[in-house]
Order: C-alpha cells, then structure tokens, then sequence
C-alpha cells in the first residue's frame, strides 16, 4: 500500500517545501491553475441494447481544479510542479447501461504497464519537471510534462526530450516511459496504454528555411513497432499577422512496421482488427489565410491497420477522433483511425478579436463503417482568466454487417447510429 502512495507523497512534499523555501533563496516563482467544467451531452438518449441494435452516445460532465508553482532556479532553468484533480459530476451511462461507463474518460487507471486495470483514479501529479533552454540552441525537459509539436504523440509525458539546433537544422529525441491525459474532458493517470506495456522512443531531425519545413523521423515501440516517417510542409507567408493572404501546405506520412506479430494478431484497441505486419498513413492538409478569415481541405488515409498502436497516441488531424460511443469498445474512437479508412474533411473559419469560430465538415468510409459528420465550433475569451467554448456536432455512423459494435453480437445487418452530440467547457484561470 506504501508503494501505491509514496509517488504522490513524495511530489506533495516537494511542491510544498519548494513553495516555503523558494523565497528564502531568492527563486522567482509564479503560481497557476485553472477551475474547469466540461460538458458533453449526447442527442441519442436511448437506452444501451445491443440485441436490438441500440447503441446510444453517452452524457458526462466534469469539474476540475489544478494547481501548478513554477520555480526559475537560473537563467533559462526552470522547475515546475503541479497537480490536479476531475471529478464526475454527471454520468447518463448509469441509466443507459446500468453501469457508470464515464470513468472510461475521467480516471481511467490500468496501472504503469497500461494493461491491468484497476480501480479509478481522480487525482495526479501531473507536472513535474525540470526544463532548460538556451538562446533557441539546446535545450532539454525532463520528469512529467505536456508535449507540443510532435505528429504521432500528443498530451503528458513522463520521461524527457531534448534538441539541439544548429543554424537552420534541428536534432531532437524524445523517451517516454508513459503517458497521461490530464484535461476537463480525458482523464488518464500515466501508463502505458497503447504501447503494449512498453516504453516509446522517437528521434528526428527538422530542418527549416524559407518557409519549407522538411523533419524525417522515427518512432520505436520497444519489441513491437518500428516506424519511420516524415513531414514536409511549406508557409507562403510565414510571417502572416491576420492581414493579406496565406497558404500553407503540409504532408505527413508513417510507414510502421510490426514485431512479434502474427498473422492471426489483431489490435484490441483500434475496433478488434487484423494488424498484418505493416501499413501506412498518409494526411495531407492544405490551408489558407485572408485576413481574419480561414478555410481549407484535409484527406487521411490508412492502407492497413496503420493507427493499431502508435496511431492513436497522436495524430496530425488536431481533430477530436475521440467522439464516438462508449459503448464501442470503451474507447468511443471514430472509425477514421480504423484499418484502411479514408477521411476527407472541408472547413472555413474565422476570428474576430476574442471571438472565433469553425464550421467543419467530414466523410469517413472504412471496411469497418461509414461516418459523416457536421460541427460547429465556437469559443471566447473573456479577459485573461475566463474563457468558454462550445461545440455542437452532427454525427451519423454506420457500421457494416460481420462487424460487432463494442462487445456485441456480430451485425447481421448494417447498423445505423447517431452519435451527435455537444460539448462545452467553462475555465477559469490564474
């Protein structure tokens, strides 16, 4: 029982020894958090009946409240600690199925080797790091912490990256030895859930001139995938301040290969299908710029199984693929991530001020099944701590028959669901 409690102790401790001490020994330090609420209401309310071909979309709504203290030791040397807690405060699946099904996004603990499940868990250190960097030529973070840019991992990681740069080109590595989900709507305390119960490695280098941007890389799952890669993109106006006209261009492709497989294997993660021992994806975006106004095209192909374990750590879409059911497997995936699935998506945009707005719209088709889609998003910034926003989406899926939707019985005929929904949040921050 020790063991389960001493990481949490020992980053208690820390926190509040660094916060008491911090001012004896001259350290600049700030205090942050946020208080957040977070809303998705599912418009088919029907309840869970998997013989009569009745999968409704769930309804949950959380609250939660993080607290982080940033700590400047030196020039360019920073630590920071902070934790955070989500709670459920609404969950439609006790009446859909009889089970509370919400803890699948909020708490969601299958212990570090992200395999054996266990009890939920509401509460995490989920920042505790240490990071330097200097002048834009080395830099490294390491300990717990929340990733940006990468294309095929996204949200915290426990572990450490670093680069160094050399005039227009740019090495970096990152090591994850796990990884969590620590916001008002996806709540997972660090594991390691898709990799297989193994640690992650990716490397690559970027190099960057005249507005094209060209990065080779190379994720490793130890023992089970290699997968090398890349994404090349170009900016007709790097410089682009919501005035004249842009147009940007980005490819990004992965080629992952499979260990230890055999041809009967199959991901339990991505829908239950074959995983082969290789297959490909491919996302090509093309966006413009007018002003404060946006719009633009986006195609994702799967040729295989290609999102069965890396996949879905990240995408490049920067799309929710999140919105399906819970009633599908736990995980409530879309199908766009699914084995040999073709996406295309239309979207136009704009901002004003504090104020923007999207309206997106999608088509899916994969052996699996068929998805079309509709949303509209809105969001404003008050002032400096209060800010919303809202999403309301039209979404039809529809699954094909000799296929099973989450644990029930093979469709003996196509089956057609409606997964449209709202999401909201409100957050405070500080």
């Amino acid at each position: 029982m020790g063991n389960k409690y001493s990481k949490q102790i020992t980053s208690k401790i820390l926190l509040l020894t660094c916060w008491g001490l911090a001012p004896l020994f001259g350290f600049d330090f700030q205090v942050s958090g946020q208080a957040s609420s977070f809303s998705k209401i599912g418009f088919d309310t029907r309840k869970y009946n998997p013989q009569k071909g009745v999968y409704p979309t769930e309804s949950y709504a959380t609250m939660l409240g993080e607290l982080d203290l940033h700590l400047n030791l030196a020039n360019h040397l920073n630590i920071t600690l902070g934790g955070m807690i989500n709670t459920i405060v609404y969950d439609s699946t006790i009446y859909q199925s009889g089970e509370p099904l919400a803890s699948a996004y909020i708490g969601y603990w299958a212990t570090h080797s992200g395999q054996d499940l266990k009890d939920p868990r509401f509460a995490m250190v989920h920042n505790a790091y240490i990071s330097y960097e200097y002048n834009d030529m080395f830099g490294f973070k390491a300990g717990r912490y929340e990733t940006q840019g990468y294309d095929w991992f996204s949200a915290f990681n426990q572990g450490g990256e670093a680069y160094v740069k050399l005039y227009d080109t740019k090495a970096w590595i990152l090591f994850s030895d796990a990884r969590a989900s620590a916001y008002n709507d996806w709540f997972w305390p660090y594991g390691r859930y898709y990799t297989s119960g193994a640690p992650l490695i990716a490397e690559g280098i970027i190099y960057t001139k005249n507005g094209w941007s060209i990065s080779p890389y190379i994720y490793h799952i130890l023992e089970n995938m290699n997968a090398p890669g890349f994404n090349i993109s170009f900016d007709s106006n790097p410089d682009f301040a919501s005035e004249g006209f842009r147009s940007s261009t980005t490819l990004v492709a992965l080629f992952p290969f499979y260990q230890g497989v055999s041809a009967s294997s199959r991901d339990t993660i991505v829908f239950n299908q074959p995983l082969g021992k290789s297959a490909q994806t491919l996302f090509i975006k093309q966006h413009f710029d007018i002003n404060n106004y946006h719009f633009g095209a986006i195609i994702y192909k799967n040729f295989g199984n290609a999102n069965g374990k890396i996949g879905i750590y990240g995408d490049p879409i920067t799309y929710n693929i999140w919105t399906g059911s819970i009633y599908d497997l736990g995980t409530s995936l879309s199908n766009m991530v699914g084995k040999d699935a073709l996406s295309g998506f239309l979207y136009v945009g704009a901002h004003y001020q504090s104020f923007k707005w999207q309206l997106l719209g999608r088509l899916t088709t994969s052996p699996r099944a068929d998805e079309q889609s509709l949303a509209l998003y809105l969001s404003y910034v008050f002032d400096k701590h209060i800010s919303t926003g809202l999403k309301i989406e039209y979404f039809k899926d529809t699954t094909h028959k000799g296929y099973t939707i989450g644990t029930g019985p093979i469709l003996q005929n196509n089956n057609t669901s409606d997964r449209s929904h709202m999401m909201m949040h409100i957050t405070y921050a500080f």
